[in-house]
């Protein structure tokens, strides 16, 4: 994202703050901890960047910035060095796994 584009506050239509989250801090939080979750499987992390992007941290070190959470899954698989399938049944399973731990 350009500086200009950061500045501007250009917004995807899934950033606006859910009923559950009060600010627009609190959501992009909350949406950083449920990408963390999806994301553990392959050892990529996510964190808000300066609420204009998210930055996507690979096992290696290795950081994108997506834009929007449309660009997201592109950076993931770049950063992680390989495909990562959203319908993968190991990842099914660990989302599972981790629904179950807290009590959904």
């Amino acid at each position: 994202m350009c500086g200009l584009c950061g500045m501007l506050g250009v917004a995807h239509w899934a950033d606006g703050p859910g009923a559950a989250s009060p600010t627009p801090r609190q959501a992009r939080l909350r949406r950083a901890a449920l990408l963390n979750d999806v994301l553990s499987l392959y050892r990529v992390r996510v964190d808000d960047w300066h609420g204009t992007a998210i930055a996507v941290c690979g096992p290696t070190g290795r950081t994108e910035l997506a834009s929007t959470l449309s660009d997201l899954w592109p950076k993931a698989e770049t950063v992680a060095g390989r495909a990562l399938d959203p319908l993968d049944p190991g990842l099914l399973a660990h989302l599972d796994e981790i629904a179950q731990g807290r009590g959904r």
